[in-house]
């Protein structure tokens, strides 16, 4: 198979140029078709997985979650001790909230419409304005309460002397909901300096923040009212924003204290990966451009005008964005998968580091190959000095012409030859190492994260399509590149023709010592002899256990999680978002009790299962935040004050509504049996409950009572019945879902917020054996994965070694010994780069954690392992077959003559300066995730490829037995003698 495709590419160069060329042109022009998917949720929550289906019950029944808004002003890190609830911070609120609530502007697609806060926020009372949950809702959103406050302190603690507010019920906000101290004040802590009039009540807060949130709909299904959002939170909250910051930025303190100002927006996280994604492109194209001068200066003698070989770098890295260009069209087209910014930003440099792999693979061993068939470029080597060889055997006669001819077609079939010779030699070894790394990453697609699986798909057809075009449009390339030398013709000005010198001799000695390198001189003269002494591979093989063994110990200590400030730019405004709610938030996200399905609210049973829920959930301190909202608590206070409320109602001293004073059935709490007629129906208690959230705010009720039924509005959906009677007129049958609110802990770290999501969630799927209910929060879609990410990614990566030694075993010799030993030197590198990850973070801010991106890298290390290591594995088989009666350390020395010095410059030192590049990029997620991780590989690839895999070679690797060559499923015809130099 070999031989026939070198063959073809030997004799038809320009052919098969041209035609892998138009060919990869045609096949990528599907990749015009491709999407880019930047919803978090779609990238790293499978559409199957359970809280992805809860989330999609919960907006079904209550609506998408809400768009955020958020700003924080907060006290510098000099001045975090100091005290920001003061009148004059908090007038500072009042202004920047006021400016963002009364901006409007002009609807970008109708001039003459404004839009504003009031057209997209959250109104969770009909009729009574937007949620705004800030300090300044203490004073009811009015600049003149707060101004006339006797005691500011004593407000927020819900102990008012202001006249105003001690007509209201304590702590509700303009519109009658409850102000949440740990929500509106960060950084808070008890006011010692503070008295308090009232020893018993609540003890005033002192906060070095203060955090205005704004609620705004998310309509996911309306892109109209979606793009109107996003035009808004620019325009106005990000812009008012931006200006307060600069203005405190340049303003002085009244005081000691340093104000500033964190703020992000709903769009702010989509907008910040777009941006980073703009600022990478650099990076990714810095990396190609140098691995391209690299590869063209390390293939030929750069120097040299036409021995140098940047024409066929150039080809190379054609080949790679061709490769890249194809998969991506197949993927769109034939698989309809829309493509991520990971994707994207990971596979070109993986594929152009296996790209280049191969190619210093195949020119390498074709230069050899020359060398050893005495092939001879008549062109000067500036470099040593060597004239031309001697024309005159050839060309120079009386019949020169017809000689010549000969001569040229005598060329051609040694070169011919050559290219058979060097595909049948190293082509086995690419196509085994390509299908391990494909294999290897459809292994990937297993894990069901769908940002994994695009990379795993898109990656392993790019390997494939990349394998295809090394061996038919770059293996011709190197023939048109050997003609081209040997017409003696410019690199990369190929019509430029370099005359023949007059002064010529015969140098063939000195070309073909100018041709092996310093490099492979030294592993087969200096460092295959020390490596094969006793005690250095004792020393290996230690030291390399010794690695295993420690990084096993070490991988518990690996934190599982994403942090969300490596994801933005360094010079991002999110990245001082992130930190001051890190270091100061006071509250989580909030989270709710969600009853997903149709139940009786009129059985007892339920009734005790429902309020047993609530009270075992306050128990969880330790990762919620009391008191949990609960519309059945209220209702049901409601009904135990009926007799109580029906007196006041009777001398027009409270306006509830009301309500029958015989009891439910699941009210009879275990009184002697009552008869039908002494119990109100059940049937009235869903039209009883939808009374109560009409209860107003501003009431009666609910200032003097407590019973504030309307705040629950948006927590009940009723079932309508249409057609009771037999009339036009409505009646609430039932209650299709309802929801319990509470706000959950202050989450500071990845381990909080995995710990929250998992008890919560531990706690819920008991409650749900008896009751269909669940607990919701918008972060739980994204650590889900985490409750068994490190199975997924011990599953892929064992899968994917498995791959690897069926492979080996088949397309190798069938050799059951060196395919495992091939196994154990890619398991070696990725559990040596688990450890080493370890020991940076241990030494850094920055720490690289398990997640679906460090998994990809980690897969990405198994393919790239087998780079590292089945060359030198195959060229030992092969050794092993033709010199059969060599011992174990001779095989060794004729596989690291052969390999050794491809494997070290060209795959060890390319990558590493590819990845050089990654050190500067601006995204944190690229420093920490790519060039940490791939460093990592690359050294670790480099020690076990050519200092602990030779060694096993030499001490496992020999056969006990010579077996007949018929047995034997080998890909070439012939070992070369690689000792000659």
């Amino acid at each position: 198979m070999f031989f026939s495709l070198s063959l073809y590419c030997s004799q038809f160069p320009c052919r098969v140029w041209i035609t892998c060329f138009l060919t990869s042109l045609i096949l990528s022009l599907g990749s015009f078709y491709v999407t880019i998917q930047n919803d978090p949720e779609k990238l790293w929550v499978p559409s199957t997985s359970a809280t992805a289906m809860q989330q999609a019950r919960f907006n079904h029944l209550f609506g998408a979650f809400f768009r955020i808004e958020q700003f924080i002003l907060y006290a510098d890190r000099d001045n975090l001790q100091d005290d920001l609830i003061e009148r004059e911070y908090l007038q500072l609120i009042a202004k920047i909230q006021n400016k963002i609530e009364l901006t409007r502007i002009n609807d970008s697609r109708l001039s003459a419409k404004e839009i504003g806060l009031q057209d997209f926020c959250y109104q969770p009372i009909a009729g009574k304005g937007c949620l705004v949950m800030s300090p300044f809702q203490y004073w009811l959103n009015n600049i003149s309460i707060l101004d006339g406050d006797p005691d500011i302190k004593l407000t927020t603690a819900c102990q008012t002397t202001d006249q105003v507010l001690k007509e209201r019920a304590p702590c509700m906000d303009a519109i009658g909901v409850p102000v949440m101290q740990n929500v509106v004040f960060g950084g808070i802590s008890r006011d010692t300096c503070h008295v308090n009039p009232d020893p018993c009540g609540q003890s005033t807060p002192k906060a070095s923040a203060l955090v205005v949130t704004f609620l705004l709909e998310n309509k996911l299904d309306n892109v109209t009212y979606t793009k109107m959002a996003e035009q808004w939170e620019e325009q106005v909250f990000l812009d008012t924003a931006r200006s307060f910051q600069e203005e405190l930025m340049l303003s002085k303190p009244s005081n000691r204290t340093k104000i500033r100002l964190a703020y992000m927006a709903q769009r702010s996280v989509s907008d910040a990966l777009k941006s980073e994604t703009s600022q990478n492109v650099v990076v990714v194209v810095a990396s190609y451009f140098i691995m391209f001068l690299y590869v063209s200066m390390t293939l030929g003698p750069w120097r040299n005008p036409i021995s140098s070989r940047f024409g066929l770098g150039l080809t190379g890295i054609m080949i790679v964005i061709m490769s890249i260009a194809v998969s991506l069209s197949i993927c769109a087209t034939i698989f309809h998968i829309e493509v991520t910014m990971i994707t994207l930003e990971v596979v070109p440099f993986l594929i152009l580091a296996i790209g280049v792999d191969n190619m210093f693979i195949l020119t390498d061993e074709f230069d050899r190959q020359k060398r050893l068939h005495g092939y001879v470029d008549y062109e000067f080597d500036s470099r040593n000095g060597n004239t031309p060889s001697d024309f005159s055997q050839r060309t120079t006669s009386s019949h020169a012409g017809s000689r010549r001819s000969r001569s040229c077609s005598e060329d051609d079939l040694l070169l011919q030859e050559i290219t058979c010779q060097t595909m049948a030699n190293v082509g086995p070894s690419i196509v085994v190492a390509a299908v391990s790394e494909c294999l290897a990453y459809f292994i990937g697609t297993l894990t069901k994260i769908p940002a994994l699986e695009t990379f795993c798909v898109v990656a392993a057809v790019a390997v494939l399509v990349d394998l295809v075009l090394q061996l038919t449009w770059f293996m011709s390339a190197i023939v048109m590149d050997a003609h081209r030398v040997r017409a003696r013709r410019y690199d990369l000005l190929p019509w430029i023709k370099k005359c023949t010198p007059s002064k010529a001799k015969s140098h063939g000695e000195k070309y073909n010592k100018a041709k092996t390198s310093t490099l492979q001189a030294y592993i087969q003269q200096r460092y295959t002899p020390f490596l094969m002494k006793k005690r250095t591979k004792t020393a290996v093989l230690l030291l390399s256990g010794f690695m295993i063994l420690l990084s096993l110990c070490v991988l518990p200590q690996i934190p599982l999680g994403l942090e969300q400030e490596l994801a933005v730019p360094t010079d991002h405004y999110l990245h001082e978002y992130f930190r001051v709610q890190t270091e100061l938030g006071a509250a989580g996200p909030p989270a709710y009790v969600t009853i997903s399905e149709k139940i009786e609210y009129t059985d007892s049973q339920i009734q005790e299962k429902l309020l047993g829920i609530l009270d075992q959930l306050s128990s969880l301190h330790e990762y919620i935040q009391l008191p949990v909202y609960s519309w059945l608590n209220t209702f049901n206070q409601w009904r135990q004050m009926r007799y109580f409320l029906h007196g006041k109602i009777a001398q027009k001293l409270c306006d509830c509504p009301s309500q029958p004073l015989l009891p439910f059935a699941y009210e009879r709490d275990h009184s002697p049996i009552l008869s039908l007629s002494d119990l109100t129906p059940d049937a009235d208690f869903y039209p009883l409950a939808k009374n109560f959230t009409e209860i107003p705010i501003d009431s009666q009720c609910c200032q003097n009572y407590g019973i504030c039924g309307a705040q629950y509005q948006k927590d009940i959906i009723f079932e309508i019945s249409n057609n009771h009677n037999h009339s036009n007129s409505s009646k609430v049958v039932g209650i299709t879902g309802s929801r319990f609110r509470f706000q959950v802990n202050a989450l500071g770290n990845q381990t909080m917020f995995i710990n929250s999501y998992y008890y919560l969630q531990k706690m819920a799927k008991i409650w749900s054996r008896s009751i269909p209910i669940f607990i919701y929060s918008l972060y739980f879609v994204f650590y889900e994965q985490y409750t068994y990410i490190q199975g997924v990614g011990l599953q892929s990566i064992l899968l994917a070694l498995g791959v690897v030694f069926i492979s080996v075993f088949l397309l190798i010799d069938r050799n059951i010994r060196l395919s495992l030993l091939v196994v154990v030197g890619v398991f070696g590198i990725v559990i040596s780069q688990l450890g080493f990850i370890f020991l940076i973070n241990q030494s850094t801010f920055a720490k690289t954690s398990v997640n679906a991106v460090s998994v990809v890298n980690l897969l990405a290390a198994v393919g790239l392992g087998v780079e590292f290591c089945v060359h030198l594995t195959y060229h030992f088989a092969l050794s092993q077959r033709h010199q059969a009666t060599l011992s174990a350390h001779d095989h060794v020395a004729n596989a690291l003559a052969a390999r050794g010095a491809p494997i070290i410059s060209g795959i060890t030192l390319t990558k590493t300066v590819g990845i050089g590049v990654l050190a500067f990029a601006p995204s944190l997620l690229f420093r920490v995730y790519f060039f940490r991780m791939y460093l990592g590989i690359v050294l670790f690839g480099a020690f076990y490829g050519v200092v602990v895999l030779p060694v096993l070679l030499s001490v496992f690797g020999q056969r006990n037995t010579i077996l007949n060559d018929s047995s034997i499923f080998l890909l070439s015809e012939e070992l070369d003698d690689v000792g000659e130099t």
